[in-house]
């Protein structure tokens, strides 16, 4: 019975990884115990096939205790919501005691819903046992074939083994191939630039002056509203302080050397590159700071890992899944509880090297619809936070303001403050702005009506409090000239175009 109940076992597992898609997790050393699993839909279905019998029920129940505590072990790797265990014996005889109880369903209290279910295939109860797996499977029940023969049911049992353990070795020689479609060479170059940069703007003043960072390149919005879009590149190459360095360089070493390794040093540059830039133009429309660093192209580089999570699932949760997920969701917080921190930057790298990952795809991973939906969406992405820096950043368009009125083009600085003024902040500053075009338009009675409106918000802006006093001096207003012209001296005591107007305002009433 022996040689027809191995024969029977080998069989069943043979159909499940042949037919019906199921991948092997294990097979123990004698070939008497082998794992399977499959995700369908929000379940992962775990099989173990167990060729051995049991005499008591109660050995039976301990070794159902076993399975449940080795799926525990493994839940990282099962990428489902669910879990169900199939657990199926095949022997020769059933216990000999009431076991039956064993059959029905149980429910294992876990993270994941985890539900498990017994199948006992002994020669008596055989055929309906397999006929319940294969139905709670929801597969075809196709009968396994067995000769009379027991020579040719050994060998072909041995060429099942040989069989599945060729496919387990295979499997397993896939999964390591992933990681080695390059070695970390751009790593290396991107490290080795960056520390280089580095050095040269202590040399030329320090890392910690703005001044120097701007004349080095750094992400400044004014000098990009003016035109110097390079600065949306450069920026990623320079750092504020050894700290900012050291703490990019760890991370850029640790995720660059693993993505390049799993994408391949083309794909990884364009990556690195396409994440930098995404993340530039978020720092651009959301930070007004000066600002510096390889986050975002960092960003974009757990990007890229997300999306090889995407494309091989369970071994992203095999290998690096959960700390990754632990890592990055600890640095957006800390990103948001910081408010130095540049988050804009992080999250747009994020999402443009998951999306550039998408469009350069995984080597051997080539999907033309997906990567045209990848780069659909990464021109999305970087055409809208361009569009909203210009159009809706009030931080951009208070620039942009300022940028006209030196220009002379006073109805573009109407157009600039009327739309930062939708959003509401610098609302003061905008008002401003927009009184000196109005002014500059000969529309003086709107300018002292937007003057007035910015000091209700913001009480202390000396410089609308003189140019009010000057309005004022024009409409023949004197006490309402002097009375601003006095409180701007007093918050800029040092002033002396706001000294020379209080002094000519107090001769004349002299």
């Amino acid at each position: 019975m022996y040689v027809q109940d191995e024969y029977y076992f080998l069989n069943l597992a043979h159909d499940l990884v042949r037919d019906h898609d199921y991948e092997l997790l294990h097979i123990d050393k004698d070939s008497q115990e082998i794992w399977l699993e499959k995700q369908q839909k929000d379940t992962s279905n775990v099989i173990r096939l167990y060729h051995k019998s049991f005499d008591w029920g109660n050995h039976l129940k301990n070794d159902m205790a076993q399975v449940i505590y080795k799926v525990q072990n493994l839940r990282k790797l099962l990428g489902g919501k669910k879990v169900k265990i199939h657990d199926v014996y095949i022997a020769a005889q059933a216990p000999v005691d009431d076991w039956e109880s064993l059959k029905k369903p149980l429910l294992v209290k876990d993270k994941k819903p985890t539900e498990m279910h017994v199948y006992y295939l002994d020669e008596r109860n055989r055929l309906n046992e397999k006929y319940r797996l294969y139905d709670d499977l929801g597969l075809d029940d196709r009968p396994i074939i067995q000769s009379d023969n027991e020579e040719v049911m050994e060998r072909q049992s041995d060429e099942i083994k040989s069989l599945l353990k060729s496919r387990l070795v295979e499997q397993q020689q896939a999964e390591q191939s992933v990681f080695q479609h390059g070695r970390p060479l751009f790593t290396y170059v991107l490290l080795a630039v960056n520390v280089l940069l580095f050095f040269l703007l202590e040399r030329h003043g320090s890392s910690l002056n703005t001044q120097t960072l701007i004349d080095f390149g750094a992400k400044y919005n004014p000098a990009i509203l003016q035109g110097e879009w390079w600065r949306i590149i450069s920026s990623m190459f320079l750092h504020i302080g050894f700290v900012h360095l050291l703490m990019n360089m760890i991370a850029l070493f640790y995720l660059g050397t693993a993505v390049e390794r799993l994408y391949g040093t083309g794909r990884f540059a364009i990556v690195y590159f396409l994440a930098g830039i995404t993340g530039g133009l978020a720092s651009f429309a959301f930070n007004t700071q000066v600002s510096a660093g390889a986050s975002g192209a960092i960003f974009g580089l757990f990007g890229s890992l997300l999306y090889f999570g995407v494309l091989y699932k369970r071994l992203f949760f095999r290998t690096m899944g959960w700390n990754l997920l632990f890592i990055l969701a600890l640095n957006i917080a800390f990103g948001v509880m910081m408010p130095q921190i540049d988050n804009g930057a992080h999250i747009g790298g994020l999402l443009g090297g998951f999306l550039a990952s998408a469009v350069v795809s995984l080597p051997g991973k080539k999907k033309r619809l997906n990567q045209l939906g990848g780069f659909m969406l990464y021109l999305l992405l970087t055409v809208g936070l361009l569009f909203y820096a210009m159009q809706f950043s009030s931080a951009n368009l208070l620039q942009l303001a300022q940028h006209s009125i030196e220009q002379e083009e006073y109805h573009r600085t109407l157009k600039y403050t009327e739309q930062g003024l939708e959003d509401g902040e610098y609302k003061a500053e905008l008002l401003f702005y927009r009184s000196l075009a109005h002014l500059n338009l000969d529309e003086a009675e709107a300018a002292i009506d937007d003057l007035e409106e910015s000091l209700k918000v913001k009480p202390d802006f000396a410089e609308a409090h003189y140019n009010l006093a000057l309005l004022y001096v024009s409409h023949d207003q004197v006490d309402n000239a002097k009375q601003h012209a006095e409180k701007a001296l007093s918050l800029q005591p040092d002033n002396k175009d706001f000294d020379n107007l209080v002094q000519r305002l107090s001769s004349n009433e002299g």
